[in-house]
């Protein structure tokens, strides 16, 4: 039997002094929602006065008869007493009161606000500009949401999965509760923040639009396959496209909404004598000495534990792009790259560049957009097989396993809610490091470090490795740390783009004092963070991986009346830089004031004696009043801190890419790739191996060995 309920509140002759004034709480009108209660979608209709709930309508026929039919009479009535989405559920019937207490709360988002379009504006991604945004609001429902103006774009391809998933994803839920797409969490929340402002535009809270998004909760088995993929960032793409070309069913999948990972935004990889550059660029001839490169590799790690797995690195740098580009149609640009080696300056050739979209030929901030070479090379090697597969937006929880503890396939669950559980012969960790997850980082490294790469890789390859007595290898070696810059990135317009910069060359700058953490002023002579050697950014070794720049009062003077020092105005922040220009030396800052002040405002910058500063750092009064030089005179202290584009250590594996055990035996049919087994080419308490591009020719080398090896297993 049906069971539809009206309910209706008797008006008394007494009207409330609310009800007699001008305000209105309510639009009036009738607006209905519908949420999933316990086996159907329930649906609530409720009609507005200006301030009141006056009558209500609860759908519930697809529910059980006895439990959630049943409890409707009671909850109608528990709405129109309570008139707010917060009344009383009926015990025994939780889910379908739950569904009506969502359904209600959505009617009374639509009642609340007034129909018109709204602009507002919010931080994001972009460190040179703020996202601007138009809502429309109409029938009491977010009807439509354009972004007017934006810079994210410029970062990476992030922004465009937040536009064309995050948006309609949030028009068809009508909450603010929907999850930021993965991979654009920072651009999606910052629609969210437009959409919230828009709301208490419209007279609304926007507290209260945070209705929960249903999750399915069904289970898909996807079997069959010979080898799955967990990550298609750079290297899960070249072991997918390997492992296919090698005859493998392959099946991949990425947490995020799009693929590449942190190699769509890079540079290019080494590339020791590819033939294919070789032969374009130099004649035919080889350019460099690979037992060169291998031999400083063993010297820069200081062993020859994983000797194999590092000849195998340079042997097929090169190799591993011809491969690549004669199969998969990948190609480069010049030798030599951005710049040469890091540390031989002879090794002039050993870079190359990935050759940028001829389409728009555009350019991110770090690097050419290329993200069409893995679209295509993974399309490629899907059509190899008919049985070859992808998907997106689908996380890894766990290995799946047999009652003897071998690896059978990974379980990993949809946006959507739905769990997959994915069988293969074999499995390729390919999750990139564990930059997004600060839990990790703090264990490894004792402190978290400001991510400007791909904070998806939350180190779930790395912890499923372990799961199943997979080691790890070099886990302290360095993040890969490129920039310095301030804290807290100023996104507004509270300075100009110019006052920015000078912030940053005085927050960064080598010239001068600096202090670690505690308070200790840094040396010159040891990896402190002062000595900004060609080898590695110097930060990358300090405490904390950050460091405060003094000033005393007299200096600050002197950079208002004289200028910046010749070092602190060559001061160029690369990445992440703010779009202006630090002044030429001795230039006056008639302005520092301003800047400092700003500064302050959003913790990038503090003033105080050393007593008042240790407070404020949490810093060793004792060691900074030492390091100051006067216990009683004001100082200015700017934070400059490194930016990450990735992590390093990961799981042990051998020259075959399989995940090794404690013991030194290899787990057959379990492999890992790119950031989440490069510790093996590395070193505990080191930057990562300096050469340049060396951790992008790894995700070449790691891919292809893994994919042939699984297939090869396969078969």
């Amino acid at each position: 039997m049906k069971k539809v309920v009206n309910g209706l509140l008797a008006v008394g002759i007494a009207v409330s002094l609310v009800a007699c004034s001008s305000y209105s709480k309510y639009k009036p009108g009738t607006y209905s929602a519908t949420s999933k209660g316990h086996s159907s979608e329930v649906k609530v209709t409720a009609e507005f006065s200006k301030n009141k709930i006056e009558k209500v309508t609860v759908d519930a026929s697809g529910e059980t008869a006895s439990i959630g039919q049943a409890a409707v009479e009671q909850l109608v009535k528990n709405i129109l007493s309570k008139q707010s989405g917060e009344f009383d559920g009926v015990t025994g019937a939780t889910e379908t009161s739950d569904a009506v207490r969502r359904a209600l709360k959505a009617s009374i988002n639509q009642a609340s606000v007034k129909d018109g379009v709204y602009k507002a504006i919010a931080n994001s991604f972009s460190v040179t500009g703020q996202m601007k945004g138009e809502v429309t609001i109409a029938n009491g429902r977010i009807k439509d949401v354009k972004i007017s103006e934006e810079s994210d774009s410029t970062t990476g391809q992030w922004f465009e999965q937040a536009k064309t998933k995050f948006i309609p994803r949030l028009l068809e839920n009508q909450s603010l509760a929907t999850d930021s797409v993965t991979g654009a969490t920072t651009s999606s929340g910052a629609i969210r923040s437009i959409v919230s402002s828009a709301i208490e535009q419209a007279g609304g809270k926007s507290d209260e639009w945070y209705t929960p998004v249903e999750k399915k909760k069904d289970t898909v088995k996807l079997e069959g396959y010979d080898v799955v993929v967990v990550g298609l960032g750079g290297s899960g793409i070249l072991s997918y496209a390997s492992a296919a070309d090698n005859g493998a069913k392959v099946f991949g999948f990425d947490a995020a909404a799009q693929i590449g990972g942190n190699s769509a935004s890079v540079y290019g990889p080494m590339a020791l004598n590819s033939k294919n550059l070789a032969k374009k660029y130099n004649g035919g001839k080889d350019y460099i000495s690979t037992d060169e490169v291998y031999q400083t590799w063993l010297k820069y790690v200081g062993t020859d534990k994983k000797a194999d797995v590092i000849k195998e690195a340079v042997e097929q740098s090169g190799t591993a792009l011809d491969y690549y580009m004669d199969k998969y149609d990948f190609s480069f640009d010049g030798m030599g790259g951005l710049v040469g080696s890091f540390v031989v300056p002879t090794w002039t050739k050993l870079w190359t560049v990935y050759t940028a979209d001829k389409a728009n030929k555009k350019w991110y901030t770090f690097g050419p957009d290329h993200t069409f070479q893995f679209t295509h090379a993974l399309e490629k090697a899907k059509a190899k097989n008919e049985k070859n597969d992808y998907k997106l937006e689908l996380s890894a929880k766990e290995l799946l396993k047999d009652n003897k503890g071998n690896v059978t396939g990974v379980k990993a669950v949809s946006y959507d809610g739905t769990t997959y559980e994915i069988y293969g012969k074999s499995v390729i960790l390919a999750t990139g490091g564990f930059l997004g997850n600060e839990e990790m980082l703090k264990e490894t490294y004792g402190s978290s470090i400001r991510p400007i790469g791909d904070t998806v890789n939350k180190g779930s390859g790395i912890k499923m490795g372990q799961s199943v007595g997979g080691a790890t290898y070099a886990m302290k070696t360095l993040p890969m740390v490129h920039v310095s810059q301030v804290p807290n990135i100023i996104r507004d317009n509270s300075l100009t783009a110019d006052q920015k910069a000078i912030l940053s060359a005085i927050a960064t700058t080598l010239d001068g004092k600096q202090i670690d953490e505690t308070g200790k002023v840094l040396g010159k002579a040891d990896k402190s963070g002062t000595e900004n050697s060609e080898l590695t950014v110097g930060i990358v070794y300090t405490p904390g991986f950050h460091f405060y720049n003094v000033y005393s009062q007299e200096e600050i003077d002197a950079i208002k009346t004289k200028g910046l020092s010749e070092k602190t105005a060559k001061v160029s922040i690369f990445g992440l830089g703010q779009g202006g220009k630090v002044p030429m030396a001795n230039t006056p800052i008639k302005d520092i004031d301003k800047i400092i002040e700003v500064a302050m405002n959003t913790n990038n910058a503090w003033k105080g004696t050393a007593s008042e500063l240790a407070k404020k750092l949490n810093m060793k009064e004792e060691e900074l009043v030492k390091s100051l030089g006067d216990k009683d005179k004001n100082y200015y202290l700017f934070e400059s801190v490194a930016y990450s584009y990735g992590t390093v250590g990961g799981l042990d594996v051998n020259k075959n890419m399989n995940v090794l055990r404690k013991d030194g035996s290899p787990i057959v049919n379990l492999f890992a790739v790119g950031q989440d087994s490069e510790g093996v080419a590395n070193k505990d308490g080191e930057a990562y191996t300096p050469w340049g591009g060396q951790a992008q020719s790894w995700t070449f080398v790691s891919g292809k060995i893994a994919g042939e090896q699984a297939a090869k297993l396969a078969k």
